[in-house]
């Protein structure tokens, strides 16, 4: 079924239906004029694209591979905007590799809600029907409801939302692209809070249940708190996904307070809870694990008032680090007519990783429609272009590491937001390394 496709700002608004249409199987071939982007843009984009990437000349890019590409992303709930500018940022760089004389990349969109753990399972079972080599997913797989499918049917999957969780290892087809969030972005972050704010000593956090789950997570957190010298107090607040009823979690913040809250919510969620506690009058210092323009929205000035500290690694699409992130950031805002999130940089840079695993597999003349081939490419050689790091005149690189199936190094730091502005208050890399406070 092909998605139809809008402006903008009137995709939005038709975000419901969208999300109702790919619930159902849509395997719709990109770059048949179904996104925003112009054939003769993607042409411009891709001749620099292609220079960026390093691609040598003569090599074979892949223009006669038919290839199957499947998305699980949350295309409805409470996080529907930020599974749509995925979307978006993996048909954008299909169109671009097409117009370099890549590959055909059929795109296969599944739903997986909240994520709701039969909406990614259902998912899963739909693209091992279609016999999708690789996917682009999301939310630890769905917070871990398509791992096990994903072992099964051999399925290739990046993702660039969750990372590689601690519940994700020993998941051989999974790799996390992104650092795993928030527990790689922890170290960095209480050593920013013990140097900002000394007197401080404990550290609780509200987030999303995620059942069985929760106890690796909360061990895991645990003994980084403890590791930085720091007093977990015991809080550790849940709320169900999708919900934004925070009254009940509040209360119980209030009579037990710390003074550093890790907010552990994704899309509009820590705009919705920051304005509600800090209208209960909570007083800890709140940092969130990631932040998005439908955060800011959903706090209702709030966020802008009084601003809102964040730890992850932040895409800023205002100041591109490198030349890749240059072309990207511009070319998704031309598309789509508003700057591009880390959901969207993330879903990209993993579009041109899948592509330049089909050209690894093209080169030594095997077939790209092979996961097992896709997957040896990928640990014959982990490193990949990037969107992150990197300088004005140099691309960064993302490497795998294949002990963890997560990021061997990621730029991240402490970020805050305030009066439409972002600006770092430190920044470090994987387990705090390199960290220095910004200036």
């Amino acid at each position: 079924m092909l998605i139809p496709r809008n402006g903008p700002r009137r995709r939005r608004l038709l975000a419901p239906v969208l999300a109702a249409l790919t619930a159902a199987a849509t395997l719709a071939a990109c770059g048949s004029g179904d996104t925003g982007v112009s054939a003769e843009d993607a042409k411009n984009q891709a001749t620099d694209l292609v220079k960026l990437l390093g691609v040598k000349d003569g090599a074979d890019l892949g223009g006669k591979v038919d290839f199957k590409l499947g998305a699980a992303l949350t295309l409805s709930g409470p996080s529907a905007a930020n599974g749509e500018s995925m979307r978006n940022a993996i048909e954008l760089a299909a169109k671009q590799i097409k117009a370099a004389g890549g590959p055909t990349i059929q795109l296969s969109v599944k739903d997986i809600k909240g994520p709701d753990p039969v909406a990614a399972k259902q998912a899963a079972s739909e693209l091992a029907s279609e016999r999708v080599p690789a996917k682009i997913t999301s939310m630890g797989d769905g917070l871990g409801a398509m791992l096990a499918d994903t072992d099964k049917n051999k399925i290739l999957s990046l993702d660039g939302v969750g990372g590689a969780q601690v519940f994700t290892k020993g998941t051989q087809y999974f790799y996390g692209t992104r650092e795993v969030a928030p527990s790689d972005a922890v170290p960095g972050a209480l050593e920013w809070f013990k140097r900002t704010r000394p007197e401080g000593r404990t550290v609780g956090l509200v987030g999303v249940d995620l059942g069985p789950l929760n106890a690796a997570i909360q061990a895991d957190m645990k003994a980084k708190i403890e590791a930085a010298g720091l007093t977990f107090n015991g809080l550790w607040e849940t709320v169900a996904p999708g919900s934004q009823d925070y009254a009940s979690m509040i209360s119980k913040v209030k009579k037990n307070e710390p003074d550093l809250l890790w907010v552990a919510f994704g899309g509009a969620a820590p705009g919705a809870f920051t304005a509600q506690a800090k209208g209960a009058g909570i007083g800890a210092e709140l940092l969130g694990i990631e932040f998005t323009q439908e955060a800011v929205k959903a706090s209702k000035g709030v966020l802008d008032k009084d601003g809102f500290k964040f730890a992850m690694d932040y895409f800023d699409a205002s100041k591109p680090s490198n030349p890749l992130a240059k072309l990207f950031a511009a070319a998704y805002e031309k598309a789509y007519g508003e700057p591009a999130d880390f959901y969207a940089a993330n879903a990209y840079e993993e579009t041109l990783m899948v592509w330049d695993l089909i050209r690894r597999v093209v080169a030594a003349g095997g077939n790209p429609s092979d996961s097992a081939q896709l997957k040896a490419a990928l640990e014959k050689d982990p490193k990949f272009a990037s969107v992150y790091g990197g300088d004005g005149g140099t691309v960064g690189t993302l490497q795998i590491d294949l002990a963890t199936h997560g990021v061997a190094r990621r730029p991240m730091g402490v970020f805050e937001y305030k009066d439409g502005k972002v600006k770092a208050l430190a920044t470090y890399d994987v387990k705090g390394q390199d960290f220095r406070l910004a200036d």
